[in-house]
Formats: structure tokens, sequence, C-alpha cells
């Protein structure tokens, strides 16, 4: 993944939007899909052999439901609202027909139908020709955890976009805000046994009241994740370290009755003489 790009607007990119006149047929087949988790980074393909006959620095325009996501064209560079520092085309794949779109951090709001276009024509006519159509599907996380009673349950942000972490006890209806993040790297936690870590919440010594159902929000009150705990028993010993520390008690305990009432000097010496 290469370095976001700054979101520059020296050439007045978005501005030729105004005077774009047409769009040609599809260079590309029928659109395609992709998906990924909501957290991850994503590419959304768009490999374009005819680009080398492009001008060398070709003007490359992605939309997603009329809306700019990003626009390029060398070093000028613009990412749309809600893109800023996550959308990019890379200059040096775009030079070998490579016109996919780098998304990191993605959201769950990304979700949606993107448009690539080849922007040609001369500095007062333009016109837009589609390069490729992606069908784009953002899965928020649902997994299961199994927790033995006592031990800490980790909770995963997955993402910075996490604002808060709730909870649903099992066969209850209200949700509890365990977590939340108050402001720009200002966090309250709610929950009298929940820590903070990097990118997790914790909850510690679980108990059998803390059984059920965990979500992590967005600033939309989104679901990112979903996780239903099941809380067990501690394990018991395997059978074979319960007969180990039996023997090692009946062995302790026979030794103590053979030799009663000597001193430990004398009685290694004893088994020494007999060695």
């Amino acid at each position: 993944m290469t370095n976001h790009p700054s979101n520059s607007t020296t050439s007045n990119l978005p501005l030729y939007l105004g005077i774009v006149l047409s769009v040609c047929s599809s260079i590309q087949g029928s659109m395609i899909s992709t998906s990924c988790d909501v957290g991850q980074s994503a590419v959304l393909p768009c490999l374009v052999s005819s680009l080398h006959r492009s001008p060398p620095s070709p003007y490359i325009q992605w939309l997603s439901t009329s809306e700019t996501v990003f626009e390029g064209m060398g070093t000028e560079k613009f990412q749309g609202h809600g893109y800023e520092g996550r959308a990019n085309v890379p200059q040096q794949m775009l030079e070998q027909g490579n016109c996919s779109l780098f998304l990191e951090d993605v959201r769950l709001t990304d979700s949606g139908v993107y448009e690539s276009y080849l922007v040609v024509g001369n500095t007062k006519v333009k016109r837009k020709v589609l390069l490729q159509s992606v069908q784009f599907i953002v899965r928020d996380h649902k997994l299961k955890k199994t927790v033995e009673r006592g031990r800490d349950l980790e909770l995963e942000l997955y993402t910075p976009q996490a604002k808060q972490v709730v909870f649903q006890p099992r066969r209850l209806s209200q949700w509890d805000v365990l977590w939340k993040k108050k402001g720009k790297g200002s966090q309250m936690t709610l929950h009298p046994r929940a820590r903070e870590g990097s990118l997790t919440v914790v909850i510690e010594n679980i108990t059998w009241n803390d059984e059920g159902t965990y979500r992590v929000l967005d600033e939309n009150g989104l679901a990112l994740s979903t996780v239903m705990v099941t809380v067990t028993e501690p394990s018991p010993d395997k059978p074979e370290q319960t007969q180990q520390k039996r023997q090692f008690l009946e062995d302790r305990s026979a030794g103590s009755r053979s030799y009663p009432g000597l001193p430990l000097f004398l009685l290694c010496g004893f088994m020494l003489y007999f060695i």
C-alpha cells in the first residue's frame, strides 16, 4: 500500500465535472463485485490495457453514487468528502494500465457501486470514458466466543471508527454501554472491570452475568462487530495431570514414612552408602 496522497486541488480537478459533455460506451465488460471486512484495506480493481495510448498522466476519476471519491492526473490528486486520506490510485501502477482504487480503513458506509472513468479531451471540452463498474460490499464482523469463568474477555475494535461497545445480557432486551469514545484521543470506561488496550476493550474476570451479546458501534450506531459470548466453568485438570499429582503426593508420603525421625543429612548419607 502506498502512502496516502495529499488532498490537493491545485489544478481544480473537481471543476472538470461541470464541463464534461458526454460518456462513451464502456471499455470494460460487465460489473464486477468485491468485498472486505470493515476496518480493512480494499482494492477496487480496474485494469485497462488501452491506457498506454493515453497521455503520460491520464486523468482518472472514481465516482460512487455520483459523488466524487477520487480524481487524479499525475501528481495532482483530489479525494472526496469522507475519503480524505483513505483513497488513492497509485501513479506508478497507473502507468502500467492499473487504475484500481485503493481504500484504507474501510467503513460500512463505503458499500455501494463505484465507477471509474478516463477523462479525455482538450482543455475546454472533455468527455468521460467508463472504464469499470464495481459493486463493493463491506461486511461487519460476526463471531462467537467461549470464555471460562474468571478469565478475561478481549473485544476487538478493528478500527479507529469504533465509538462504543454495548452489551445485551442473555435473555434480556436492554443494551448497556460498556465503553465510549468521547472525542479525539479521549475515551471513557463505564464498566468497572473494563480496561482499554490497543484497539481492544478487555472485560476482566468474567462472571455468569457477562454472558450475552457484545457489539462495537461506529459514530452512526452501525455495528462494526457482533460477538456472542458463552461463559463456561474452568476446565478441570486432564486425567494424566491428576494422576501425576496423585502419584507425586503418594511417593512423597511414602518417603516420609519409610525413615521416620531421621534427619535429612543422615538420610542422604545412608542412601549414598548403599549406592
